[in-house]
């Protein structure tokens, strides 16, 4: 509706085009300034285009996740570092795998030989990752949502393994500096 004596401008096929693509990814703000029409003029025009069997929203989801400077993953925590925690995690093994080969370097050779057979190559199996979500009949929002549960799901499967692996090689390294002393 207009106000009494305004011109209405008639909706146009590249105006109509971009509400189209961008409708759910922009917030309403920037759709009207980018379209140069009221609010209420794009909520009419969605109505009318859902009300014709088009699957389109207004809703917008602004995700929380960001990307990690060191992997350039999706995250949703960044540690004290900047860095996400499984990118803390691999540092921490990295480490803690250069000071089990420092500590080889001054076993005898005989242990050495002993470790190498043994204990070398033993980890702990990972658990399984999880499963991606089922983005049927979901509309764009819900997808989203579902996507980024899942890159949150992910990167606390990541951590939760690495920080497995990070134990088992502390206590590597102890039995190594035993055997030392």
């Amino acid at each position: 509706m207009t106000r009494k004596g305004a011109k209405q401008r008639e909706w146009t096929v590249a105006d109509l085009r971009y509400l189209r693509e961008n409708a759910g990814r922009l917030p309403r703000r920037e759709l009207s300034r980018a379209l140069k029409r009221g609010a209420r003029a794009v909520e009419s025009q969605v109505y009318l285009m859902r009300k014709s069997g088009e699957d389109i929203t207004l809703r917008c989801f602004r995700s929380r996740l960001s990307t990690c400077p060191a992997c350039g993953a999706l995250r949703s925590r960044m540690g004290s570092e900047g860095i996400c925690e499984p990118c803390r995690r691999r540092r921490q093994l990295a480490k803690v795998h250069h000071r089990i080969s420092d500590l080889l370097a001054q076993l005898p050779p005989g242990d050495r030989a002993v470790y190498g057979e043994t204990e070398a190559e033993t980890e702990s199996a990972w658990d399984p990752m999880p499963p991606p979500p089922p983005l049927a009949g979901l509309t764009a929002y819900e997808r989203a949502r579902a996507e980024e549960a899942r890159e949150i799901a992910i990167e606390d499967w990541l951590a939760r393994n690495l920080r497995r692996q990070v134990k088992a090689a502390q206590k590597r390294k102890e039995r190594i500096a035993k055997k030392l002393k």
